[in-house]
């Protein structure tokens, strides 16, 4: 069994939004990429949007959440190439090395001793 993805479509996005799916907002980011990564207003982009979708179905706060969300939502779809970093190698501690040396006496041991 193949699983077949959809294309999202105008009319997907009006179902979506008919059943107040919680899927609808991402599928409508997805149907206008470009116009959310412009810098049109929120209220414009609304108009524009519903003018596009023959209906007044999108929202300020669909707008709004769009936006905040975007930006993640574009993260996942992009393929994140892993980098091979090396790893830094662990150094070992240098030796304490204390170079002490024996006061001299003040009176020099007998050779017996």
């Amino acid at each position: 069994m193949t699983v077949e993805t959809m294309e999202v479509t105008k009319e997907l996005v009006l179902k979506l939004y008919e059943r107040k799916d919680p899927k609808r907002k991402r599928m409508l980011f997805e149907l206008y990429h470009d116009l959310f990564t412009s810098t049109m207003s929120a209220r414009f982009l609304m108009d524009m949007i519903n003018e596009k979708l023959s209906t007044e179905v999108v929202s300020l706060y669909d707008i709004k959440y769009i936006r905040a969300k975007m930006k993640k939502w574009v993260d996942r779809q992009m393929p994140v190439e892993k980098t091979e970093k090396p790893e830094p190698q662990i150094q070992p501690k240098a030796a304490m090395i204390f170079h002490r040396s024996e006061p001299e006496p003040y009176v020099k041991p007998s050779k017996k001793y």
